[in-house]
């Protein structure tokens, strides 16, 4: 068998960039705001200056979703087929999302983190921030593909 990359698949990937792109929105918007500014050191007077760099964030955010969507979306295909005891479903999507997300973001944060002195709240809020993401990504693509 061979990987479908059909209209089907796409979907799937567009689906789950939606949602990963809504989490971030939400995580740092009403859910974390206040503590991501707080531990950014950053005031609400600070909001305009951010404010202005908001549409190259959101353009490289959504970029980025798809871009994850995608290989996620190939790696859980690429398990199913290769047989490797991957559980049907959503459960294949979580399990593909956590195993993703614990090899390459986890790390890779903590590592920049760490090296940038970035206070361990911001790491530990942008960490959370990726786990949640590469679930949800996972349990819409463990839907459709």
């Amino acid at each position: 068998m061979a990987l479908m990359l059909d209209a089907n698949f796409f979907i799937a990937v567009i689906a789950a960039t939606i949602v990963s792109f809504v989490i971030g929105g939400l995580w740092y918007g009403p859910l974390f705001g206040k503590m991501w500014m707080a531990a950014l050191g950053r005031t609400e007077a600070d909001k305009e200056a951010m404010r202005k760099q908001a549409p190259k964030g959101f353009v490289v955010g959504l970029v980025g979703s798809f871009i994850s969507s995608f290989v996620l979306g190939i790696l859980l295909q690429y398990g199913r087929l290769a047989n490797v005891g991957l559980p049907a479903g959503v459960g294949g999507g979580l399990v593909v999302g956590l195993l993703v997300w614990f090899g390459f973001p986890l790390f890779g944060t903590i590592t920049g983190g760490i090296f940038e002195g970035r206070p361990g709240k911001l790491v530990g809020l942008n960490v959370s921030h990726t786990f949640v993401s590469f679930l949800a990504m996972g349990l819409v693509l463990g839907i459709w593909v």
